[in-house]
């Protein structure tokens, strides 16, 4: 079955991309066409793909905010879903996003829940916690809210919804992880917004916003699933975690200026954060020690 969806997919090619596309051609609903959005000096890395409804679109720039940009601009179908290409697109999701967009306001954009392939639970798992630690944390960052999800709480910290949690299908948010959206063509943001090079970090709450300022409503389907696979921070070599670290900084902060969020509790993020890699890396360092193996 075909439906006339244009899945838009910013890529430099990795080995992930086949196994993207696999899946979301194995859906109950076919998209009609898969833009594959990638720089001009990488497209050797994806002429072999063989597929009738993929279309390689070669970019000038490098960058996923930009290359996306380009794909929305070139997709030919009303409903045009953005898909990172890492993402393991359920046999049902397709499906169970065009109900869900189809039954809500005409300006709305859906995700769907994301599952951690590795532990078959929600990525967001972890998020709550009812230990005292975590709700002082949650009362420091969001005052007397605390802890809720779907929001970009007051210190610009992203909150997911966990659909174990959840008893409505359907819940309305004010950010939608960038992984996979479903989108009317007409509401779709078609500038290239991020103002940084490199890596796009917290560009799904700059264009949630960029999206929210355009009257488009934001939802989560918590029974539409997608699956990918999560590398913890606390993973990552101190150097790779530095850079990624003062990236995601410099991005969150944009995000508080342009939204008037305090960047005094977006600090209460950044040492909660830094604190735990520490904690984390002097556990992997002690134990490795009196196991006799190198750091």
């Amino acid at each position: 079955m075909s439906e006339k969806v244009s899945v838009v997919i910013p890529t430099l090619g990795g080995s992930t991309l086949l196994k993207t596309i696999n899946t979301i051609n194995n859906g109950s609903i076919v998209p009609a066409e898969i833009l594959v959005c990638i720089p001009a000096r990488y497209a050797s890395r994806v002429s072999s793909l063989d597929f009738d409804n993929v279309r390689i679109v070669e970019t000038d720039m490098c960058g996923q905010v930009a290359q996306r940009a380009i794909g929305f601009k070139e997709a030919t179908y009303p409903f045009v879903m953005q898909l990172d290409d890492d993402i393991h697109v359920d046999k049902e999701c397709v499906k169970g996003l065009l109900d869900s967009l189809n039954s809500v306001d005409i300006n709305s954009a859906v995700a769907p829940s994301f599952i951690d392939i590795n532990a078959g639970k929600s990525v967001y798992t972890s998020s709550f916690n009812q230990g005292v630690i975590n709700k002082i944390y949650y009362w420091l960052s969001n005052g007397s809210d605390g802890y809720k999800p779907g929001i970009v709480d007051k210190s610009c910290t992203s909150i997911g919804v966990n659909p174990s949690r959840e008893n409505d299908e359907l819940i309305s948010v004010n950010w939608l992880a960038g992984g996979c959206v479903l989108h009317h063509k007409k509401s779709l943001v078609l500038d290239d917004f991020y103002p940084f090079p490199g890596k796009a970090f917290n560009e799904d709450i700059i264009h949630s916003h960029l999206l929210s300022k355009k009257g488009v409503k934001l939802w989560v389907n918590t029974k539409a699933t997608c699956h990918l696979e999560i590398i913890p921070s606390t993973d990552y070599k101190f150097g790779e975690f530095l850079n990624n670290f003062t990236a995601d900084y410099k991005s969150r902060k944009y995000f508080a200026r342009i939204t008037g969020r305090s960047i005094l509790r977006m600090h209460i993020f950044y040492v909660a954060w830094f604190s735990s890699y520490l904690i984390n890396w002097f556990k992997r360092f002690t134990r490795k020690s009196l196991l006799g193996e190198k750091a």
